[in-house]
């Protein structure tokens, strides 16, 4: 009787450890970045456990993949390029990739990644990743302020510098110098020290000028209600907030902008690299990433995707067209690169801005 006991308690420890176990596949990723009905999808079609973890920062994320073990991941550019220098990352092989490397994306997504490969220190990016989401930096505004829209044509950038506006600066180091160092004529990716204290003294003028605040997704929930008249963020948060809100409207400044790209990559410690490949294709599928655009609200990569949501009626964004098309200024627009230095020194000075 003890030995069926014991065999029991064996079986029964067994069961538990299986119902508990491991997720077969672990994605790290930004927060609210994926549709949950297709990750169920997936599941269900492939009778396998995902495990989504959420990130706040690249910077947080890169620290939690040195220690623990991700099968997926969706970083921004420059932080696939310091995960390359670092190796992290696992070559993408194309050939289990249903879209096709060269055609299956955004033509002017394509004109952006040529430009990150053939720049003087050229990064590799569609060698070790596979394009979800891009996009650009501007400001979101209340279009029913009277006289607002064309100050924006007009200055651009310098309108944070206007005290009577009420403006939000996104809480970011990156995001906030590259608003100065713009608006002043130079590249986001500066390693100049007398230009990167320009954009510091920059964005110490704005702080002065008043009636600023230093928010992140909080942009989100108060734009619906026109709380502010002005606020840095990204196009994709500002599609988001037109579908609450249509008296909004976007605009990126003609001193040029940061234009990003999310990417799917595939880390050296993953677990199960061929459930990874099957999940970025079923992402990667037409009406997949089309709900998964509805839901998340930023611009998808997939080429077939992109053009469904600026030139079809039926599109759920395609009132807000203005807003999701990306028009890419090649002699200005600029991904970041992964320069310690610099960002650094941001994270210092961005510091001294905000306690000031």
């Amino acid at each position: 009787m003890k030995k069926v006991w014991v065999l029991l308690l064996v079986l029964i420890s067994g069961l538990l450890l299986t119902s508990c176990g491991e997720a077969d596949l672990k994605i790290l990723l930004p927060t609210e970045y994926l549709e949950e009905e297709l990750v169920k999808q997936f599941e269900k079609e492939n009778k396998v456990k995902v495990k989504t973890i959420s990130f706040a920062s690249n910077e947080a994320a890169i620290s939690r993949l040195k220690r623990e073990t991700f099968d997926l991941m969706i970083p921004s550019d420059y932080a696939i390029e310091q995960m390359i220098e670092e190796d992290l990352l696992l070559p993408i092989e194309w050939d289990k990739i249903d879209l096709d490397r060269d055609t299956g994306y955004a033509t002017p997504l394509m004109s952006i990644i040529r430009g990150y490969e053939e720049a003087e220190k050229p990064v590799p990016l569609l060698d070790y990743a596979v394009p979800y989401f891009w996009g650009s930096l501007g400001i979101i505004y209340n279009a029913q302020k009277e006289g607002l829209a064309e100050l924006l044509e007009e200055e651009g950038w310098g309108a944070f510098l206007d005290s009577s506006l009420k403006k939000v600066v996104y809480d970011s180091s990156r995001d906030g110098f590259a608003l100065a160092l713009k608006y002043l004529g130079y590249s986001v990716n500066s390693n100049n020290e007398t230009e990167l204290q320009a954009a510091e003294a920059l964005l110490n003028q704005i702080k002065d000028s008043g009636k600023v605040l230093f928010l992140t997704d909080q942009i989100m929930d108060d734009m619906p209600d026109l709380k502010h008249d002005i606020a840095l963020t990204y196009n994709g948060d500002a599609v988001y907030v037109r579908t609450q809100q249509p008296n909004v409207g976007f605009h990126t400044p003609k001193q040029g902008t940061n234009v990003f790209v999310d990417a799917l990559v595939i880390p050296k410690k993953s677990r199960n690299v061929e459930l990874a490949y099957k999940f970025i294709n079923f992402i990667s599928e037409h009406d997949n990433a089309v709900v998964n655009a509805e839901t998340v609200c930023y611009v998808s990569a997939i080429k077939t995707v992109y053009e469904y949501m600026i030139t079809d009626e039926t599109s759920a964004f395609y009132d807000h067209r203005d807003i999701y098309m990306v028009e890419y200024n090649e002699e200005k627009d600029e991904l970041f690169r992964y320069i310690p230095s610099v960002k650094r020194f941001m994270d210092d000075a961005w510091a001294r801005v905000r306690t000031r």
